[in-house]
């Protein structure tokens, strides 16, 4: 049983752990890819562990963000942390604070 979406997409693959969905459509000509990936959960489970984190930084290491990987690749982050590029990590995260899981400066 073929599995379409309302744009003409077919479901490739799906996992159900992740819930990510992997979807081909064929326009005459080439193949086009897309890949769904939920991130509610991510973000919900970010502002909680952000609600009970403190204000303080205390301490050696702290736990500053948990991020998709498919945000994380697309973003430039991988590319940041292979580079040691702190002030682009910073900025990233100061702008996209729902990936954040402690407030402050970093």
């Amino acid at each position: 049983m073929t599995i379409r979406d309302s744009d003409g997409f077919e479901l490739v693959e799906h996992d159900p752990y992740t819930g990510r969905s992997v979807w081909s459509y064929f326009d005459g000509e080439k193949t086009v890819y897309r890949i769904d990936q939920p991130v509610d959960d991510v973000i919900r489970s970010n502002a909680e562990e952000r609600a009970h984190a403190g204000t303080k930084w205390r301490g050696d290491w702290h736990k500053i963000g948990s991020i998709p990987m498919n945000v994380y690749r697309a973003s430039g982050m991988h590319d940041a942390i292979g580079q040691k590029d702190d002030r682009f990590i910073a900025r990233w995260l100061t702008d996209n604070d729902a990936w954040r899981t402690k407030d402050g400066r970093l």
